[in-house]
């Protein structure tokens, strides 16, 4: 079970007192009891400028962002490990109960997403199994219905019907299968499952996409290409899955690197898109938590997240303009103290 340090909760508590709340330390405990650092933070936002304790709890807030920030993480990682034992429902359940207890839960969202991404990468691959499995116990058993054809009885008639009606979902079923590996240039699953699809079907159009991957798997240049792409792909998957795990920009920054290295590959436009979407929503939080610590009077801590954060839009012109601000106050404090 996750504990929050002695010296976090120390910190968070010292002093905490909020204006027009008679028991804002009581309060305070019951959140962090809960693990609810939204709800303790919040009780700091709500003091007023004019109570005797709003300098102090304002130096409190960075120790409850951080709290926040490592409780986040610790989440994360605990989800991440149940979707790799597959146990998505509880990865799921964990990410809603405290998604609304830290700060900035961009980062749970992207895992969510990520999760329900792998939940049907990994089902998809299931399903395939099962389904061509099913195909080739009914085409062994292609005769069937012509003979069932030939008897009277209505629950010959009966069974008949169901056979047909089984034969058109499983089509149905392998064809957006097919689509679905075709879509992600795993063209060996596309043919395979196409093709059952076909030969089940073969009075209706076969997919476009059967053909595509036939053609493809058919091309040595082509089959090596896809080869290429599928390793590629994995690679990118470890590196954005390594970000997810440990939260660190560094991690992000590799995944993204080795992405721009491959930026004319098809094949990896759906890892672009969906890792420019952590880049921003990483940016916007780090930008956000600079600016509330820097309402606060945490110069030094809003510019180190805010230099920190550069190299993700380093022309930023906002992000920029927030550095040379802080620097500048920075550099008269200094000033200040030297006088």
């Amino acid at each position: 079970m996750y504990k929050a340090s002695s010296l976090t909760l120390a910190t968070v508590l010292a002093g905490c007192t909020t204006f027009g709340n008679p028991h804002p330390e009581s309060d305070i405990s019951a959140a962090l009891e809960q693990h609810d650092y939204a709800r303790a933070a919040t009780i700091i936002e709500e003091t007023k400028p004019g109570h005797p304790e709003y300098p102090a709890l304002q130096e409190q807030y960075p120790g409850i962002r951080q709290a926040s920030k490592a409780y986040r993480q610790h989440i994360i990682q605990q989800a991440q490990e149940l979707g790799r034992n597959q146990q998505w429902e509880d990865a799921f359940t964990l990410l809603n109960k405290n998604r609304d207890k830290v700060l900035n839960p961009a980062a749970m969202d992207e895992l969510s997403t990520a999760l329900s991404t792998l939940e049907e990468r990994q089902l998809n691959h299931l399903l395939a199994e099962r389904r061509q499995a099913q195909a080739t116990a009914m085409l062994a058993h292609d005769r069937l219905e012509q003979q069932l054809a030939a008897f009277h009885a209505p629950h010959a008639k009966q069974e008949r019907q169901t056979l047909a009606e089984e034969r058109q979902q499983l089509v149905q079923d392998l064809t957006t299968l097919g689509e679905y590996f075709g879509e992600r240039e795993q063209w060996m699953q596309a043919r395979d499952l196409l093709r059952s699809a076909h030969l089940l079907a073969p009075q209706a159009d076969a997919s476009p996409v059967l053909a595509q991957a036939q053609q493809v798997l058919n091309n040595e240049e082509q089959r090596a290409r896809a080869k290429r792409n599928q390793a590629l792909q994995t690679e990118a998957e470890q590196l954005m899955s390594r970000y997810q795990r440990n939260g660190q920009l560094q991690s992000l920054l590799a995944a993204r690197a080795f992405l721009n290295r491959h930026q004319g590959n098809p094949a990896l436009a759906s890892h672009r898109k969906r890792l420019e979407q952590w880049c921003r929503r990483r940016f916007a939080e780090e930008m956000n938590t600079g600016e509330a610590l820097y309402a606060r009077g945490q110069y030094r801590e809003a510019y180190r997240i805010w230099k920190q954060v550069a190299p993700l839009y380093p022309d930023n012109e906002e992000l920029n303009k927030k550095l040379e601000r802080s620097q500048r106050v920075l550099t008269n404090l200094r000033s200040l103290q030297q006088s």
